[in-house]
């Protein structure tokens, strides 16, 4: 074929030896092959040569397009006053504390007991309530000039957290610690709310805020403060928690 006599005829003519050396100078590589290849498809006497086009000068700096998918216009949002949030920080750290307490006085009740509800073990010392906790302490941090308290409840929960798994409660090797933990958790929720008052769980409610609750059937009533404030008092009276 013709084509394929062609293409021979121009292997032929390209001195491959000039190719295979290499050279520093990208440039002057590029100009040679353009040269080889001009050579190779000579053009008849008398034809004008073609120009070889300059190449442009090598530079250190990095010469990347731009990102064009970044040029949108930016939104800014702007605080909505009929929808901003008007609790004051004092408000919340007040609520965090409280929902912090109700915590420690929960686990405080299962450290007492040694995580066992009639005498089988419970899962109560795992993740789902030590977790709730170590996120109102973490969150509430930020919002006070002395958080030293929410360090050394962490910490509490830190400690506690790996020796009360079903597993290491089964075993009873921690029958004699657990106990401290109580102990300790009744402390910290003292120091955190300045008494030991079970009143001091529930936000101080005004004669305005107080609305009659709707009747519902008792499976489905959730716990009052009074239910709260009475289990309690019962717990402190038999001796649970002091």
């Amino acid at each position: 074929m013709k084509w394929l006599a062609l293409v021979a005829q121009v292997v032929d003519k390209i001195p491959l030896e000039r190719l295979l050396v290499r050279r520093s100078d990208e440039k002057e590589r590029l100009q040679d092959l353009v040269k080889i290849l001009g050579e190779a498809h000579s053009k008849p006497e008398g034809a004008e040569p073609e120009l070889i086009p300059d190449l442009p000068e090598e530079t250190d700096e990095d010469t990347y397009p731009a990102n064009l998918g970044n040029t949108r216009t930016k939104v800014r949002l702007e605080a909505n006053p009929s929808v901003t949030s008007t609790v004051s920080t004092k408000e919340t750290v007040d609520y965090q504390n409280r929902e912090i307490g109700k915590n420690l006085l929960m686990l405080q009740r299962h450290c007492v007991q040694k995580f066992r509800i009639n005498g089988k073990v419970c899962d109560c010392g795992q993740s789902k309530h030590l977790l709730e906790l170590e996120a109102l302490a973490e969150e509430t941090i930020g919002m006070v000039d002395n958080p030293d308290i929410y360090y050394r409840i962490l910490d509490w929960i830190r400690r506690l957290g790996p020796i009360s798994t079903v597993e290491n409660v089964s075993s009873g090797k921690y029958d004699d610690v657990i106990p401290a933990f109580g102990t300790e958790a009744r402390d910290l929720r003292k120091e955190l709310l300045g008494t030991l008052d079970p009143k001091a769980l529930f936000p101080e409610r005004h004669p305005e805020e107080m609305t009659e609750l709707p009747s519902t059937a008792e499976d489905d009533r959730e716990l009052t403060e009074e239910a709260f404030e009475k289990q309690s008092k019962d717990l402190l009276a038999r001796g649970i928690i002091t």
